[in-house]
């Protein structure tokens, strides 16, 4: 009886790609020149494998262009060819190929009627075999899968995922998970014999004297307890399996990538190939299935915005070759994205020029934005550096949408790190999966919140005296940073109410601050008691509650009552609008030549504190993040007074202050160390390198600064 090969197929489809990665990470380094002979060995026996297993199904397409590809791959193992950048677009031109057979197969379910192989494609490998390597364009070989019209899409795959109402799982998670519920299945009926040894003792209670009843209550607690924790773990074992059945290795959303990224180059003129590192991790199909939109937002830009044209990069001593390398890898508890280009970088210039055109920030002070601030302006609803509107580009729609898929609805971070000329990294963080999260419970008036523990710092006791008003508002020190407090109550607006515990209201002295943090800066916020801290199951929210920008979903406590997680990025948004001076001393007419003062520290929310202290005065400020930066802002401006930090990276505020001192046009400038460092040698040595004010953040007081500047500036 012939053997029915069909449901072998799916099978191959799987290990076909997994051997069609390894050939592709090897055909990038061909291109770059950074092969090894054991990588090009990898490669040959992938191929040799994947031939195999092609011709063993009758895919007769697939098992011609991957004989063609192993030639060539057994004569580089030989040393009778020399790789090169051709050779290496040759292979990955043929990779594209055998894995848009695959996505037939796979969309067919098994049926592997495909069309022959690319006649073309099998010469021009063939003849690169021979050592006849003509030259090979940057146009995709066409597979006979219908394409749309339009430019290239992610979106058909995240259509695709969304579509199926099945997913192949391998059998051995599948055993895995049958031999744990078995396990939780026994470990029930032994709490079941449990709970009748009690109903069974309950009619011989009046037989037994206190002693003997003792001891069958303590035998019966400590045997339900051991009962109780055996289950306990069996039931988290069992989640962790189950969860690993819809687990899904990224490679699903990133495989289309390579193709799709070089077709849309080569629609804009330009050479880009796509690398992928880290495709076997696997994540939780929730996320491939949301993912799918903002990296294809930020993989448009990186070759609209990114990537020049060939004689562009050569002129800058590049490759003629763009490369766009995705990297995923597993993070502590999450997952790590990298979307990294090697192109021109985020223009600065431009992204301030439009910035002052749609309004967003005042001419005057554009230039003093640092790069961190020009970063966020990316991200601005409607905001665009094109010169000319697209189907790609000029539209201002795309990295608005990245940040709140990312941010608000994932529940992750986003990163942007740039360097002109250089290229640009986009770096994602996100939970491994969106069922089940880590979360820190609390009370305030007597309603449950949870905040999701990535955002949470830590959580401090402070007294009501160590509570600061800086710039109109309270603040805490902690590691020498200013963090702004805001109360739990006032923020979600929650009235007191008969019987409710209030922090501020309480006799104690000690209030509790839950210090949160996202790439935005830090919050402490006041609530009235702690609950716990454990992984919890999501539940989505209603459909009517689904527009609500500040909870993202609900938990259940232990004691069966709904907690509301709540949006960290929302709520530090909320808190930043409530968070308006409420006593700032009137801001006095500005003089037309105000004082222009640098104000240096690490911390973002220092930075701002002391700014708006000094903005509220009349002053002109401009920031910097360390001493270097500082060091360098000075050199090209001339600035009045000189506020500084003294722990910083790269360059600490003592070593900017002794090279402030070392210019002839700050000799004489006021300089005032702002830090937490209060022992008597750093004052000392604050003096030594010539600082004219030395103020310990534990004495912080907004007036003394205001009149210690004053007195050195007059």
């Amino acid at each position: 009886m012939a053997i029915d090969l069909k449901k072998f197929v799916l099978r191959f489809i799987d290990e076909a790609n997994g051997h069609l990665n390894t050939v592709k990470e090897g055909a990038f380094l061909l291109s770059s020149g950074q092969n090894t002979d054991a990588q090009i060995g990898e490669m040959f026996r992938a191929a040799h494998t994947l031939k195999g297993g092609a011709r063993m199904l009758k895919l007769q397409s697939i098992a011609d262009v991957t004989h063609q590809l192993e030639e060539i791959l057994s004569e580089l193992r030989d040393k009778k060819l020399e790789p090169n950048q051709s050779l290496g677009t040759l292979v990955l031109q043929a990779c594209d190929y055998i894995s848009n057979q695959l996505t037939q197969l796979s969309a067919s379910e098994g049926n592997n009627q495909l069309p022959p192989a690319d006649v073309a494609l099998c010469e021009q490998l063939a003849r690169a075999s021979r050592g006849e390597m003509g030259p090979v364009t940057d146009e995709v070989v066409k597979s006979p899968v219908e394409k749309p019209a339009t430019l290239p899409s992610l979106e058909i795959l995240d259509g695709g995922l969304k579509q199926a109402g099945s997913v192949r799982v391998k059998l051995e998670k599948l055993d895995d998970l049958i031999n744990i519920l078995g396990e939780v299945v026994a470990s029930h009926d032994r709490l079941e014999q449990q709970v009748q040894s009690l109903v069974n003792l309950g009619p011989r209670i009046s037989h037994m004297d206190v002693e003997q009843l003792r001891t069958q209550v303590l035998q019966f607690s400590r045997k339900l307890k051991e009962d109780f924790q055996v289950q306990h773990l069996q039931m988290y074992e069992l989640y962790d399996v189950a969860t690993t059945i819809r687990m899904l290795p990224v490679s699903m959303l990133f495989e289309p990538v390579s193709m799709q990224v070089r077709e849309l180059a080569t629609s804009l003129n330009k050479q880009v190939d796509c690398r992928i590192l880290g495709g076997e991790v696997e994540i939780d199909r929730q996320l491939i299935d949301r993912l799918s939109e903002p990296l294809t937002h930020l993989l448009r830009n990186a070759v609209d915005h990114g990537i020049g044209e060939a004689a562009e990069r050569v002129a800058l001593g590049k490759s003629a070759r763009g490369t766009i390398t995705l990297t995923t890898q597993q993070d502590g508890r999450g997952i790590l994205l990298r979307v990294e280009d090697d192109g021109r970088g985020l223009d600065y210039p431009a992204i301030r020029a439009k910035a002052v055109a749609r309004g967003l920030v005042d001419a005057a002070v554009v230039d003093q934005l640092s790069e961190l601030e020009c970063n966020e302006l990316i991200f601005h609803p409607g905001f665009s550096t094109s010169k000319i509107v697209t189907e790609l580009s000029g539209r201002g729609v795309g990295l608005d949408i990245v940040r709140k898929t990312i941010v608000t609805d994932l529940q992750g971070t986003l990163q942007v790190h740039s360097r002109p000329g250089q290229g640009t990294t986009f770096i994602i963080r996100l939970p491994i999966s969106l069922a089940m999260m880590r979360i820190l419970q609390f009370e305030q008036q007597n309603h449950l919140f949870g905040l999701a523990a990535q955002y949470v710092v830590e959580v401090v006791k402070y007294s009501r005296e160590e509570i600061r008003d800086i710039a109109g508002r309270p603040a805490i020190i902690l590691h020498n940073e200013f963090i702004p407090v805001i109360s739990a109550a006032e923020l979600l607006r929650i009235n007191d109410r008969p019987g409710g515990q209030s922090s501020q209201a309480s006799n104690t002295n000690d209030l509790l601050l839950i210090i949160i943090q996202n790439q935005f800066g830090k919050m402490a916020m006041l609530v009235d008691r702690l609950l716990d801290e454990r992984s919890m199951m999501i539940k989505p929210l209603p459909k009517h509650m689904q527009q609500q920008p500040l909870v993202s979903g609900m938990v259940l406590s232990q004691d069966n009552q709904l907690v509301s997680i709540l949006q960290v990025p929302v709520l530090m948004e909320m808190a930043q609008k409530q968070g308006q001076p409420r006593t700032a001393a009137p801001k006095p007419q500005v003089r037309q030549n105000s004082w222009h003062v640098l104000i240096v520290d690490d911390s973002l929310n220092t930075r701002e504190i002391e700014k708006n202290v000094l903005e509220a005065h009349g002053y002109q400020v401009t920031l910097a993040e360390d001493g270097f930066s500082g060091l360098q802002k000075a050199r090209l401006t001339q600035f009045d007074a000189v506020l500084t930090d003294v722990e910083m990276p790269v360059m600490d505020g003592f070593s900017l202050t002794k090279a402030l001192r070392a210019e002839d046009n700050y000799q004489h400038i006021p300089i005032i160390i702002v830090t937490s460092r209060a022992k008597e040698e750093d004052r000392r040595r604050g003096i030594q390198v010539g600082a004219d004010a030395y103020i310990a953040k534990g004495d912080f007081e907004q007036d003394s600064l205001i009149e210690t500047l004053k007195m050195l500036l007059c």
